[in-house]
């Protein structure tokens, strides 16, 4: 298995500091309203392209993000880890997804932004959060038990159009504004890297 050398240490935790601070902004916008505009607009063209043939499409990218499809296939992968004695990381993967849902929850209820629909807690996305976790953590494990590089940059792309794909849809279904989406995102990928870091520093 790989490990982190120091420097990459010391960049992963540049990019959780900048994604951190991003979702800050993100958040301090949103709370007065300043992407009100933005978020409208893009509810606009989401929705002057919609299509019958995309309807069944989007509702089932959204349905494969949710916490109770990500989650067993999460417990699928530590079992079958553990099986292969990497206990340590089979052991990490479900608190990883229990922790990411806590953190989730209280962010949405501290934030309290209304949905389109006007029911609360919107922000973020908890669809776009859960995703991007599970895409970085799952490119994160390729690399760390030294798959091909090919399979590796296949799974990268796979990921991105996946995690860009469930954004959309959540806009496409109105279950969401775009800065919700944006929101997720990034503390999707804060909490990703601290994912690693401490997978990272178990493992030595």
């Amino acid at each position: 298995m790989k490990r982190l050398d120091p420097a990459a240490r010391r960049a992963a935790m540049a990019w959780f500091v900048l994604f951190v601070l991003l979702f800050l902004a993100a958040t301090w916008f949103v709370r007065h309203e300043d992407l009100s505009d933005l978020d409208r607009g893009a509810r606009t063209l989401v929705r002057q392209g919609r299509g019958v043939a995309l309807e069944r499409v989007m509702r089932a990218m959204s349905v494969l993000a949710l916490g109770y499809v990500l989650l067993p296939v999460t417990v699928v992968c530590s079992v079958v880890l553990w099986r292969r004695r990497h206990r340590e990381v089979a052991a990490l993967l479900p608190l990883i997804g229990v922790t990411a849902a806590g953190v989730l929850a209280l962010t949405k209820w501290l934030v309290n932004k209304p949905r389109p629909s006007l029911r609360g807690y919107g922000f973020p996305s908890g669809h776009v959060f859960g995703v991007t976790v599970f895409v970085v953590v799952a490119v994160y494990l390729l690399w760390l038990y030294e798959v091909p590089r090919r399979t590796q940059r296949l799974a990268r792309a796979v990921g991105v159009a996946f995690i860009v794909a469930v954004g959309y849809s959540r806009l496409y279904v109105n279950a969401h504004w775009l800065s919700d989406v944006v929101g997720g995102l990034l503390a999707g990928l804060a909490f990703a890297v601290v994912a690693m870091l401490v997978t990272d520093r178990r493992l030595r």
